[in-house]
């Protein structure tokens, strides 16, 4: 008849995504599944963590480095270790748990709600309190779509908040999907 049709996606096809069915009622049904690429990709949030990695780590060894070669005490060079530590994790640890985080990461979406699995943690966003999306595509032709709101509370402080759904090949589905949703 020319008129598009939503298409239910059984639950019996979605076998790594079985954590959901919990979270879903009678009515409900999902619209989009999806999980993150494999890989690497920068953001632009990296162009500035990198120079300060790098900073803090050689500041951090320069310290240890001065330290060892003086005759500063054992207490010194022990206080400077966990400087390194997280000058290493700033470098190179956040790219691998990021990695290995986006194994153990799946998106549905419903015509009610988002539900974002993060490794043993899953996050359940109702679609009226989803707030208005901006999709950012990638040189490799995957996208991002960024969740972000600022609101404020009676005694004039700030919060903000944001999701996100990374890196994922379809994302043209997911924003179709997502504003398909009943809010």
């Amino acid at each position: 008849t020319g008129l598009s049709e939503e298409v239910k996606i059984p639950m019996t096809t979605l076998d790594h995504y079985d954590f959901c069915k919990p979270y879903i009622s009678d009515n409900e049904y999902i619209l989009w599944e999806g999980a993150p690429e494999k890989g690497f990709t920068f953001t632009s949030r990296d162009l500035v963590m990198i120079p300060f990695s790098l900073f803090w780590l050689a500041f951090a060894l320069f310290w240890e480095f001065s330290v060892i070669t003086s005759t500063s005490s054992l207490f010194m060079a022990i206080w400077g270790l966990p400087f390194v530590g997280v000058g290493i994790y700033l470098l190179f640890g956040r790219f691998i748990q990021s990695i290995c985080l986006r194994n153990k990461t799946f998106y549905i979406i419903t015509n009610k709600k988002l539900i974002i699995r993060s490794d043993s943690k899953i996050h359940l966003y109702q679609a009226e309190d989803i707030p208005p999306m901006d999709i950012h595509l990638h040189k490799n032709g995957n996208g991002t779509i960024l969740f972000w709101q600022e609101s404020y509370h009676r005694n004039g402080r700030r919060y903000s908040s944001y999701f996100t759904l990374e890196n994922i090949a379809d994302v043209a589905g997911a924003q179709n999907a997502i504003s398909r949703m009943e809010k």
